[in-house]
């Protein structure tokens, strides 16, 4: 389990949930598929950083993870900057 926080909060957040194809959204954190969410999301985490997201690595092919995460931090990053 990693997190990170996205400079531009809760829209680079969301759009780097959206633009992952492998890591797939889930409010419930581990197993064999790699997730990934944004926690102040759902109510009552209002403490927690807007850009926070939090990730677990499943067991698919670790250059398959980092392509996605690549790509999806990207996105974020894009979108953080309108």
């Amino acid at each position: 389990m990693v997190s990170f926080v996205l400079r531009g909060g809760a829209d680079a957040a969301d759009a780097a949930c959206r633009a992952a194809e492998l890591i797939v959204p889930a409010t419930s954190l581990g197993g064999v598929k790699s997730t990934m969410e944004r926690r102040q999301k759902y109510a009552g985490d209002a403490h927690v950083p807007p850009g926070l997201l939090r990730m677990s690595v499943g067991i698919e092919h670790i250059d398959d993870i980092w392509a996605d995460l690549a790509a999806s931090l990207a996105a974020g990053r894009a979108a953080g900057h309108r």
